[in-house]
């Protein structure tokens, strides 16, 4: 019996060993440049359990106090940057950037001041900014020497907030960094222009000058000056570029990095050198906290408006989705966030700030849908902060100190709310009710928060944060919760309840499925616009933003509709696109024509041989757009033209290349947001374009589409002339008696308006 139990002893102790060999393996196992290897990533608790940071976008712009891009914009005759330029400080070919990083010398600069702050206000993490487009760094940089120790303020400016930060780890706090370098190479080529008219006409600016290339940088070898990602990225770029990332990573031990966009580099680096970055910034976290991966790396979904990589390549799973001054509509599963800005993401004087309300209610949608929230608060030239920002984060810092316990370490609940209402749920006994608006009635009513048939929900008390001793009446039922306020509460900002149970997992789920029922709400969404019916003479309508409208008449012909009449092009065509942008039309020959409203900064078109053009009967110019013959098309708001093209495949227009997508359709439309929708009818279904997938929406027998400019609502017509509406939550099919062809979706004096042709 003794040698049996001597015999289990061994086996268990051989288990144990194997057991802890494997865990050893999986810890030790270092993340590969591969985007299947990236896959592996989680994003590290501690991030979901923050919710809330505060990140500080402050280099030599700040100075000149007139806003972000300056070290680009300056260079650009006519704008508003070089105006300022030439009165303030004179020309770029005699005073350059490399003058104002000079002149800049942040003399007030206190980090240690700003992060107490942060930290008093509410931010779990604290982020600082080491470069921007400008090609100059914010540190000690080990391989580029155009950096704040050599130059400008003559101070480690990341390193001094670095140690700032880490005054506070016990407490929690993290620390973290962004990059927005990677653009520089073809950005920052606007200092090799000149003024092309007036007294300094054709005297190159102060960029060409060979001695300052280390800062200016060589000109592009394909002569790419776009503000987004190069289009093709040189070596030596490329590999600088992973450099000071490394650099940064070694010396400053980040929790958080963030790039501005999606993984670096398009062209023929495919984003490989991105890959080895990020897999660098996990490993030597990994390095550091006992085989765990403790960074969060963050990228943006700008994959959905140029899927090839034009600003930067997105495989989810890889990293932590980020959005830039947006949210999403509903919960997301995994971790994510947004960030944005209290005003200019620079220092603008007399600049506008947003009110402590609007930023607080972001906050609680966002992280009622299980994201975070990173707000960027710039200090003036000399490292100060202007007292209408101190006043805006002290604000914001007294509702966090009431009622921060509904923010931090909470989760997302079965449904994050509707209308002026966010849930957030802690543990399995807690959750969190936050109220925008007071209502008139003195009761919150929610009829979704119900118990299943019978059963109770063992609500032990419901509280009001910040008022303890002010007692709150309540009543659950089967049609729902409702809540008295007391008298004499003033809402600021949100009103927050706590709700208190033995657990809830008696909720009854039916009515917050019955949330996602969109008939109502997208019914009268639909009935608030403004309409305008154009009659059955036209067969193709679009308009835009600006109530602009176009259409195309039974006899093939293109016009522009203003004021009641039709203005004659003296243009045949097949389809009609129009955004703030431009508009594009598919012509007799089946060619691709375009005509820009105002000079576009994301998008190259055709210059000197190459570009094609004819001028329509009121004189705008239009604009061929070579090696594709097209059926339909239209245009988002930042210049990116999307068509079906002779064999009805999907293309867009970016890089002066057409680029296909392996997907037919029978018609296209585009949204109006930054990063704007693009659906498509196919099969007469509906599809919505995610950037890496397309999902199928459904739909019967349908014909055309368009995506409305400001909520993104897809608006579908049948064959049979019937209007369907689609949102990110669901769909609803109207009962509209009338019939219609085409559908455009526009805005009149800022309100979504829509224009149906009969």
């Amino acid at each position: 019996m003794k040698k049996l139990k001597n015999v289990s002893l061994l086996l268990l102790f051989i288990t144990f060993l194997a057991c802890n060999s494997k865990e050893k393996e999986v810890i030790n196992k270092k993340f590969e440049p591969s985007v299947e290897s990236l896959q592996n990533y989680e994003t590290p608790e501690w991030f979901s359990e923050a919710k809330f940071g505060i990140w500080v976008c402050w280099n030599a712009y700040a100075h000149t106090a007139v806003g972000d891009w300056y070290a680009r914009n300056m260079y650009i005759e006519g704008h508003p940057h070089y105006i300022h330029h030439l009165k303030n400080y004179g020309h770029p070919s005699e005073f350059g950037y490399k003058d104002i990083i000079q002149d800049w010398k942040g003399e007030e600069f206190n980090a240690q001041e700003l992060v107490d702050l942060f930290v008093d206000v509410g931010a779990k993490y604290i982020v600082g900014m080491a470069n921007h487009h400008d090609n100059y760094d914010l540190w000690d940089s080990k391989h580029h020497s155009w950096n704040s120790v050599n130059y400008g303020p003559k101070r480690d400016v990341i390193g001094e907030f670095h140690q700032a930060v880490r005054k506070y780890e016990d407490q929690g706090i993290r620390w973290g960094v962004t990059s927005h370098v990677e653009r520089a190479s073809c950005w920052f080529q606007t200092n090799k222009g000149a003024d092309k008219s007036g007294p300094y006409a054709g005297i190159p600016y102060d960029g060409n000058q060979k001695e300052y290339e280390s800062l200016y940088l060589p000109p592009d070898p394909d002569g790419d000056v776009k503000p987004t990602q190069p289009s093709n990225a040189p070596l030596y770029w490329r590999e600088n570029w992973l450099a000071r990332c490394k650099d940064l990573f070694d010396n400053y031990d980040p929790d958080f990095f963030y790039v501005d966009g999606g993984v670096p580099f398009p062209g023929d680096d495919k984003g490989q050198t991105g890959l080895d970055m990020i897999s660098y910034l996990y490993n030597q976290s990994k390095k550091r906290h006992n085989g765990e991966n403790e960074a969060v790396m963050c990228i943006k979904d700008w994959y959905k408006k140029a899927p090839k990589g034009e600003w930067g390549y997105y495989w989810d799973g890889i990293a932590t989705l980020n959005l830039e001054r947006a949210r999403l509509p509903q919960i997301r599963k995994q971790p994510w966030q947004t960030d944005t800005s209290i005003g200019d993401w620079t220092y603008v004087k007399d600049g506008d700030y947003r009110s402590a309300t609007e930023i607080i209610q972001e906050l609680v949608d966002i992280v009622s849908k299980n994201g975070n929230m990173l707000l960027n608060v710039s200090p003036m030239g000399n490292g100060k902060l202007d007292q209408k920002a101190y006043d805006l984060l002290q604000e914001i810092g007294a509702w966090m100190k009431i009622n921060g316990e509904s923010i931090y370490g909470t989760k997302p609940w079965l449904t994050s709310g509707v209308e002026h209402e966010r849930f957030v749920i802690k543990g399995d006994n807690t959750i969190y009710l936050s109220c925008f608006e007071k209502p008139n009635n003195g009761m919150v009513d929610i009829p979704y928060f119900v118990p299943q048939e019978g059963k109770s929900l063992h609500i032990a008390s419901i509280k009001i944060l910040g008022l303890k001793d002010k007692e709150v009446k309540w009543e659950s039922t089967t049609n729902g919760l409702s809540i008295e306020i007391p008298e004499g509460i003033k809402y600021k900002h949100a009103l927050v309840f706590k709700i208190e149970a033995d657990g809830f997992q008696n909720i009854d789920e039916k009515p917050i499925q019955k949330l996602f029922d969109r008939t109502e709400i997208l019914t009268e969404w639909f009935d608030v616009l403004d309409k305008t019916i154009a009659n059955e003479s036209y067969t193709r309508v679009s308009n835009d933003n600006k109530n602009r409208k176009w259409a195309i008449r039974a006899d093939s012909m293109l016009v522009e509709l203003k004021g009641g009449k039709e203005i004659e092009l003296g243009i045949k065509a097949k389809d009609v696109g129009v955004s703030n942008a431009g508009v594009v039309y598919v012509g007799s020959d089946d060619g691709i024509y375009f005509h820009a409203f105002n000079p576009l900064m994301w998008v190259d078109f055709p210059k000197g041989e190459n570009r094609l053009t004819h001028m329509s009967y009121d004189g705008k110019e239009w604009l061929k757009l070579p090696g594709v013959k097209g059926q339909r098309c239209d245009i988002n708001q930042t210049g990116t033209i999307w068509i079906t093209d002779e064999n009805g495949i999907v293309n867009y227009y970016d890089d002066l290349l057409w680029k296909s997508l392996d997907k037919k359709a029978e018609d296209i439309g585009c949204g109006g947001g930054w990063v704007g929708t693009v659906a498509i009818v196919n099969k007469g279904q509906l599809e919505r374009f995610d950037g890496t997938h397309w999902t199928n929406l459904g739909g019967d027998n349908l014909r055309a589409v368009d995506v409305s400019l400001k909520d993104e609502v897809i608006v579908v017509l049948s064959d049979t002339g019937k209007i369907s509406l689609f949102d990110k939550m669901g769909m609803v099919d109207l009962k509209n008696t009338e019939t219609f062809q085409d559908v455009s979706c526009g805005q009149k004096n800022g309100k979504e308006s829509i224009l149906l042709s009969e």
